[in-house]
């Protein structure tokens, strides 16, 4: 799972609600966790309150290759393979994606 694409770490009350940058799904909520908030955080035992957003489809096999395709789209050089991808990133989720 990458931070920011299928999992959103945000200031308490920061935002209502958001959506996965990969499926479009609306993304469950976890408000005012405390713990770290980042790896250097992490590292440093810093803990502060947080409101944590993760897609509800994160966990399926499509989501995973889906995440794939929208990662290497962003870092493909190539707009021919970029659109080739993007093409399968579609079929991919109007077969499994949320409506």
């Amino acid at each position: 799972m990458q931070r920011d694409v299928e999992i959103f770490i945000r200031q308490p009350g920061e935002v209502a609600e958001m959506h996965c940058r990969v499926c479009g799904a609306l993304c469950e909520v976890r408000r005012d966790v405390m713990g770290p908030t980042s790896f250097g955080a992490s590292m440093a035992r810093i803990k502060k309150a947080h409101d944590v957003f993760q897609c509800p489809n994160a966990a399926q096999d499509w989501h995973g290759q889906a995440t794939e395709l929208l990662q290497a789209m962003e870092d493909s050089p190539s707009k021919r393979l970029v659109e080739l991808m993007r093409l399968d990133l579609q079929d991919l989720l109007r077969e499994h994606g949320p409506g």
